[in-house]
């Protein structure tokens, strides 16, 4: 069996348009496209970047980096950073850029090496994990010492990356249209960084982008070309507002923010997120359009102050009184940053990031109880308790109080040594049961730790705001200002410094409007420019390496995002023109099952790198629920299909449904051949298939 070239899958997935040819010559050779082309990442990162950001760098702070840290450097070495990697120890270099087989890092981790690491009863890295250090080595480029900007040191992919100058020198005008501001700014860093945008995207390609990004499906036909006649010059305009006040924007948002604040955890918790209205609350919080620090305050509070958003409770009570988890999961989303590393040391390379302050966090959350009432379940708080102290790696105790990561603290008074606390009614708005009996309200204290910590969280803190707009503007372009999106740490300095600090104000002045967010950012020329780079110039052109030469941070064209699970659904079923039957269900299958049975195959949202599985493969080519989607049922596209002779006419027929556009005259020519030797239902079926798995239908461009 043969698969297409190295050189052939680079150039479908490098563009997604023109590769639906690929998808039928796959569909020919009976392989799925994604087994032999992986999504491309965002852009083109460098070598290694996402790779270290997603896998190495996590990995060797959980396994190496207590002995192995700027403080610690055992054997002379620390781990922290590429650079200091090929700085090395007292064994010389721990890597060797581009040879994974001759760098210490990855030899001691050969179960036959000596010294074996990590050493002692520790446990030893599995196969994949080892992989992943073996490939990231390789990756990393070899520069002479000429091309390393004046230094000796190789360029740092996965090291700490210098920030860009913020030399703009730019003050917008305070009346200047927000969508303006932001194309100011970059147009500016393109001129200083001499970069040439894309062209602007076609009003097609605009289309599929922006109902994609906002209701979470291709368009239908018909909003297609209404959209595509419209005479209006602001046609753009009137369909982003048209889709933010469509019906399908607050679940499309509800869906992707549920796996955001609640992880992906599936089956029985979905049901029960369901089933105790937190899916309500956020949905609604989305189509009120509250504002977003309210609606956060609600979830950290535990105790919102409308009936109708009693789910909020929900955020807190699925994480069954685990104040680390909890603090855990808030910490990106507040403060725009991973603490996880912090329970044991202060962090190993973003050094702003403090022990204290991860216990800071998780003491908020400690005098936390689920409980059940005759309402149904809810969040109490004790008055008293969650005094704890937490040690450093020199074993040095410290308590923990209630300070946090932006530089905010709560005072309050603390037992003294020997000091029993005694619970009593007047320390409580709303006093716990006695005797054991059930409690008729969730107990609430007059001194509240949970909502003095929302109130430095929600309040006042322009970190907030920060992650926030970071992380939107990474749904809408395919990255974030700081990538990865939770990792807005010194570490990650942002691609555009001044334009992050004047999005995070305009959104807190403006009362953490959500959807004025989101139309600032849709609106701009940048949202809307094609996701093809220009081509280098012709000074340039002989000697420029093939793909993209534009880094993907500076926002010069469309960066490329593979579909959420959701979207990838949806746009399936809009695609193939499946209806439910008689029982509500479709192609045999209850929706619910199908969206879930894609979940659970594409879980990812916001990663850091993109990368197909052999699992996701399989799915879309072995799976008797994925085949089923192509099956001739009532009114799908499949019998639409099959009632039109002429193979050509079947041809233009499915790229209009899946592609919204005429295939061009090799892609005619190679899918009419292959439909001629083939039964008419099986080729096409076999046709559909190819289509639907292409890198054109699976990524948003």
């Amino acid at each position: 069996m043969q698969t297409p070239s190295a050189n052939e899958a680079t150039h479908a997935s490098r563009n997604p348009r023109g590769s639906g040819i690929w998808g039928i010559l796959t569909a020919v050779l009976g392989l799925s496209l994604l087994l032999a082309v992986p999504f491309p990442t965002s852009g083109a990162e460098s070598p290694g970047e996402g790779l270290w950001s997603a896998h190495v760098e996590p990995l060797l702070k959980e396994r190496c980096s207590e002995c192995h840290n700027p403080s610690r450097t055992k054997g002379g070495l620390d781990l922290s950073s590429l650079q200091s990697m090929l700085r090395g120890g007292e064994r010389g270099a721990a890597v060797l850029p581009g040879r994974p087989e001759d760098s210490l890092l990855y030899k001691v981790l050969l179960t036959d090496a000596d010294p074996h690491m990590p050493p002692g009863k520790r446990a030893a890295l599995n196969a994949e994990e080892a992989e992943w250090i073996k490939t990231w080595i390789a990756k990393i480029p070899t520069v002479k010492p000429s091309e390393a900007s004046g230094s000796n040191t190789p360029p740092e992919s996965g090291a700490v990356k210098p920030a860009k100058a913020t030399t703009l020198g730019w003050t917008p005008p305070p009346t200047m249209d927000p969508s303006r501001v932001v194309d100011g700014f970059l147009q500016r860093a393109w001129k200083r960084d001499q970069i040439r945008p894309a062209a602007r995207t076609d009003e097609q390609a605009f289309a599929r982008r922006v109902y994609l990004d906002l209701i979470g499906r291709i368009p239908t036909a018909s909003e297609l070309t209404e959209f595509q006649t419209s005479r209006a010059k602001n046609r753009r305009t009137q369909l982003i507002d048209s889709l933010i006040n469509h019906t399908e924007h607050p679940r499309h948002l509800r869906e992707i923010f549920d796996g955001v604040l609640m992880g992906r955890q599936g089956g029985k918790l979905e049901k029960a997120r369901e089933q105790n209205l937190w899916f309500e609350f956020l949905e609604r919080g989305f189509r009120e359009n509250r504002p977003w620090n309210e609606f956060l305050r609600d979830c950290l509070t535990g105790r919102p102050q409308r009936p109708e958003d009693k789910g909020a409770f929900w955020y807190l009570y699925e994480r069954t009184n685990q104040a680390q988890a909890i603090a855990e999961a808030v910490a990106p989303v507040v403060f725009g940053v991973q603490v996880k590393c912090a329970q044991c040391h202060d962090h190993m390379i973003a050094r702003e990031i403090k022990q204290a302050h991860y216990w800071g966090m998780a003491a908020a959350f400690m005098r936390s109880k689920n409980v059940s009432t005759p309402d149904g379940p809810a969040v109490a708080e004790s008055a008293i308790g969650g005094f704890v102290s937490f040690a450093n790696l020199k074993k040095e105790s410290q308590p923990a109080l209630l300070t946090f990561f932006n530089g905010r603290r709560v005072e309050e008074a603390r037992p003294g040594d020997g000091e029993k606390e005694v619970d009593a009614a007047e320390k409580y708005l709303v006093p716990p049961p006695v005797d054991k009996a059930k409690a008729i309200k969730p107990a609430l204290p007059k001194f509240s730790r949970r909502e003095a910590f929302a109130e430095a969280a929600t309040v006042d803190n322009p970190l907030l705001a920060r992650a926030t707009v970071n992380r939107f503007w990474a749904l809408l372009f395919g990255r974030g200002l700081v990538h990865p999106v939770d990792l807005m740490d010194s570490k990650h300095p942002p691609s555009h410094p001044e334009l992050l600090d004047w999005l995070a104000k305009d959104f807190a002045d403006h009362g953490y409007d959500v959807r004025r967010l989101i139309k600032t950012l849709c609106n701009t020329q940048a949202y809307q420019l094609d996701s093809r780079p220009p081509p280098p110039p012709a000074s340039r052109s002989k000697s420029a390496k093939s793909g993209p030469t534009t880094p993907p941070d500076s926002f010069s064209y469309g960066l490329t995002k593979p579909l959420t699970a959701e979207q990838l659904f949806r746009s399936l079923k809009q695609a193939t023109g499946l209806k439910p039957d008689d029982s509500g269900g479709l192609a045999g299958h209850s929706e619910a099952d199908l969206r879930k049975a894609f979940i659970r195959q594409f879980p990812d949202l916001f990663p850091a790198e993109v990368q197909a599985g052999v699992q996701q493969a399989m799915f879309l080519a072995n799976s008797p629920l994925f085949d089923s989607l192509t099956g001739p049922h009532p009114g799908s596209l499949s019998r639409k299909l099959s009632g039109i002779a002429d193979p050509a006419g079947r041809v233009r027929e499915a790229f209009q449904a899946v592609y919204h556009r005429s295939p061009d005259a090799a892609e005619l020519a190679e899918c009419v051949s292959y439909l001629a030797g083939r039964s008419t239902e099986s080729g096409i079926r076999q046709l559909l298939w190819a289509l639907l798995t292409s890198a054109e239908f699976q990524l948003n461009h």
